[in-house]
């Protein structure tokens, strides 16, 4: 089993790997700076990211403009409905 444990405070690492050591556990000390990439390397790498396949659902452009569609807005109903509403708040009698 392999356990990673992080922390800034020195004084609670050393007691610890004391601990550890009283029990024959053996320690791996790494730094973090040294593993960590730097944070203008990680955004440069997600900016650049590409993906290697194209989607499964295609081009989602394509897919959205069939999915709406050429829908005919009934306004009457529209305006029915804005109606109703305003009955039920009490603006119009």
């Amino acid at each position: 089993m392999e356990l990673i444990l992080k922390s800034d405070n020195k004084q609670s690492i050393a007691k610890i790997i004391a601990l550890a050591k009283e029990l024959n556990v053996i320690v791996e000390e790494k730094s973090a700076e040294t593993e960590s990439i730097s944070r203008e390397a990680l955004k440069e790498r997600i900016l650049n990211f590409r993906a290697a396949s194209e989607s499964s659902f295609g081009d989602p452009v394509e897919w959205q403009r069939a999915q709406r569609g050429d829908h005919e807005l009934d306004i009457s109903a529209i305006l029915e409905n804005q109606k109703k509403l305003l009955e039920l708040e009490g603006k119009i009698a």
